[in-house]
Parts: C-alpha cells; structure tokens; sequence
C-alpha cells in the first residue's frame, strides 16, 4: 500500500491510495475458508461445499468488504500519523472510475480531504474579556422573600375574594337578557384565578365578591378570545367553544386564599436547616442564593463575549466549502441545497469556535475525567432544585440523583460537552485579563435586546 498526496489548496488535499491484490488477497482467502465452513447446500454436507463454488457465490462481495478494510484502516492510519485536522468525512473524488475486482492487480482510489485552517491564537494577560457582576438589590430580594413565603405558606378559605384568590362555583350562560339561557351551558365545579384574566373590567367583577353570592361576566373578554382558557374553564373541547362570546352567572362556592409564612424562626430554618436562626442570617442566605442564580447569568455572558474576543482574534478563516457542503449533503440525502446555503454562513462560525475550543483543549492539556462529569450533573441538579426553591438538599439524595443520571448515555454525552465547556471557559478566565463591571440587572437585560 502507498499513500501520496497532492495539495490542492491550504484547505484541501487528495490522498490517493495505490492498492496491491497482495494487500487483500490473504484476507479474502482467509473469509472465503470461513464461509465455506458455515454454507449449507443440498447435496453436501456443511463446510464441503467445493471452494470454487463457493468463490463463486461469495468470491466478489468478500472482495469488496475486504477492499474498503485496507482502504479505510489505511486512510484513517495515514490521517492520524500524520495528524491531519480533518473537517467531515473524507470523499470519494469525483474522478474515480471504477474498479474490476476480478482482473485488477493494482489500481488507485482517490480521496477528497477537507482540511481544517491553520491559525494561532494568543491565550494570556494581554486579551480582554469584559466580566459582568450583577447587583443584588433590595427589589430582588423582596420578591425572592415574598416568593419563598408563599411557598411555604398555607391555603385557607376565605369568605371574600382578593386579588390573588382562586375562586370556585358553578356557571350558567346568561342570554341576551342577562336570564340563565334554558338549554344554555352549565358548568359545576369550576375554578376561576382572576388575577390571569387579560380583561381588566372582567377581573374586577370578582374583587371583593362574597361566598354564595353571584357575578355575572364574560369568559371571551375576560381571556381575550383565547379558545384554550375558554375551554378549560367550560370544561369543553377547543372546537365546542369557538364562538362563544355570551356572558355567564358564576355562583361562588368556595374562596381560597395563599396565606404567607411568618418572618420567624420555625420559617428560617425551615428552608435554609437549623443552622438559620434569625432574619439577618435568613437575608444573607437569600442574597447569596440570588448572586449565585444570578452568576450563571454572568458565566452566559462572559462565555459570549470570550468567543467574540478569539472570534475577533483568528479573523475570518478560509474554509473548504465546497467539499464541507458536499459531505453535509451526502451526508443527510434529505437536506435542502438552498437552506443549507443560507445556515452556511452561521455553521461556519460555529465551526470556527469549536476550532479555537480545540486549540485551547490541546495547548492547556485539558482533560475530562469522571469526577468532572458527575460534578457537572450535580450542578445541574442544584440548578434545578434551587428553581423550585429546594436550596437545601441532602447529599445522599443528590448522590444518588448524579448516579441515575450518568448511567443514561444521552445525558452523560451532553454533561461531558457541558463540562468541557465549562472546563475550557475555566482556563480562560484565569488567562485572560477579566475587566469586572458591576451593573444592575436591567442594564444587563438591556446588552441582549
């Protein structure tokens, strides 16, 4: 086997592989002897099929499986010898004729190589990346506070409506002369939240309204016409609905009410464990729990504008677009020609900062182990309990959550690209030289609009 290749271009080569009979030859005498142990035919016994015969059935296609072996374990060979950064697949060349695996002793096989850019980038003190700090105000505080109170609050009935009460009855359509309609819709046990209702005149009918009284409203203007909360509330189907625009006669049955947890001690310690005793430690474990929601806000932004700094760095890069579209279009016999000309552009962009990201993994030496892993899923879980207000979880219940969730290869291929992603943004805060600014949360929201 001799491999040469010819440079086409700074980003693309073709390899062409000189093939030999000798190269494959033993190989498919070796299949064609196991084949004709395990052939059964009338007329012979298993495995005395005459080895003529059985070149004939199975000589050709042997041949071939044995071929693209010697092809693509030396083509695969040569590109890792030769550490050549290959983008997509290698291509057969449009040029190839066709082989007769029966007469040829030696012939060729072509191959397009699509190669990634060359460039260098500089990873110190002399880049940098703005890092922004969100502020913790007292305005975040007061919800996130009030927020935690009604959870771990109780429901009460109560005999008036308030603002944020849910409310349930039973309903009648009305007809054009505000009667319950004979024959009309009827609905028992409906539950109304008057502060969802778009329709503000209909939302104040049920301010104040009294248990076992009556208030006459329109479902269609109190939602907006939105034929899913209408059918929701009559209990019917979308289609059943359309239409519908007459008013109703809810009669209150039942009012309940959120009632707030107590700023006290039982409450402290309730959501952040004995050690939380007074309102001063309870505020502090607040404001620190918004800083660290808040951070991953910070990590977002600052992993954005580190891509736009190296982005800016290497420049735009030639790539080989033509061969990149031919493999992505041979690749998927379903994708659309035209729609992959308008994604290109964008593709070659997040081509170029996984590029980067593999420079940087290469230059620091950066490895992912099990433990990053498992960190990484751990993460997220305390991400996702903190949203439900669960800060406090217990180590041997996080563990065992990590545990399930590493085993499943979906999730632990997207926490291995998670925590390498992490891990690389890691290397380059500590090289860069991070410029810190302080801002409130509403100029933060502004730098994405």
């Amino acid at each position: 086997m001799n491999i040469t290749k010819q440079v086409v271009d700074d980003v693309n080569i073709v390899l062409s592989l000189e093939i030999e009979k000798a190269d494959y030859a033993s190989a498919v005498e070796k299949e064609l002897k196991e084949a004709r142990k395990k052939i059964q035919m009338p007329g012979f016994r298993k495995g005395m099929v005459p080895a003529g015969m059985v070149k004939k059935m199975y000589g050709q296609s042997i041949t071939v499986d044995e071929v693209n072996k010697v092809i693509n374990n030396s083509l695969y060979n040569y590109i890792a010898e030769n550490k050549l950064n290959v983008l997509g697949e290698p291509m057969i060349n449009g040029e190839q004729e066709p082989v007769d695996f029966e007469t040829a002793e030696k012939f060729t096989v072509k191959f397009d190589i699509a190669i990634a850019p060359e460039f260098a980038i500089t990873l110190d003190k002399s880049v940098k990346v703005p890092y922004y700090t969100i502020k913790v105000d007292d305005k975040m505080m007061d919800e996130q506070i009030n927020g935690m109170r009604n959870q771990y609050g109780e429901t009460v009935k109560v005999d008036v409506v308030g603002a944020d009460d849910v409310v349930k009855g039973n309903m009648a359509e009305l007809d054009e002369n505000g009667e319950i309609k004979e024959g009309g819709i009827e609905v028992t046990d409906a539950t109304v939240y008057p502060r969802y209702m778009q329709g503000e005149d209909e939302k104040k009918k049920f301010e104040g309204a009294q248990k076992l009284t009556s208030v006459d409203f329109n479902p269609a203007a109190a939602y907006n016409n939105n034929q899913s909360e209408i059918a929701s509330l009559l209990q019917k189907k979308q289609d059943e609905v359309a239409g519908i625009t007459a008013n109703f006669r809810f009669t209150i049955t039942e009012i309940t009410s959120r009632v707030a947890a107590e700023m006290n001690e039982d409450f402290f310690k309730l959501v952040y464990g004995e050690e939380c005793t007074t309102e001063e430690a309870f505020r502090e474990n607040v404001k620190n729990g918004i800083a660290a929601q808040l951070a991953s806000n910070s990590e977002y932004k600052f992993n954005l504008d580190a891509q736009a700094a190296f982005k800016a760095q290497v420049g735009t890069l030639k790539f080989p677009e033509e061969s990149l579209k031919k493999w992505l279009l041979a690749k998927d016999e379903n994708r659309d020609a035209q729609k992959l000309d308008e994604d290109f552009p964008r593709m070659m962009e997040d081509l170029t900062w996984q590029l980067i990201e593999e420079k940087i993994v290469a230059e620091k030496g950066i490895t992912l182990s099990d433990d990053d892993i498992k960190a990484e899923a751990a993460a997220m879980v305390r991400a996702q309990m903190a949203q439900y207000g669960m800060s406090n979880l217990p180590e041997e219940y996080l563990k065992t959550y990590v545990e399930s969730i590493v085993k499943d290869e979906k999730q632990r291929g997207q926490l291995r690209d998670s925590a390498m992603t992490r891990k690389i943004m890691a290397v380059i805060k500590e090289s860069v030289e991070l410029q810190n600014k302080e801002i409130g949360i509403e100029e933060f929201q502004e730098m994405f609009k």
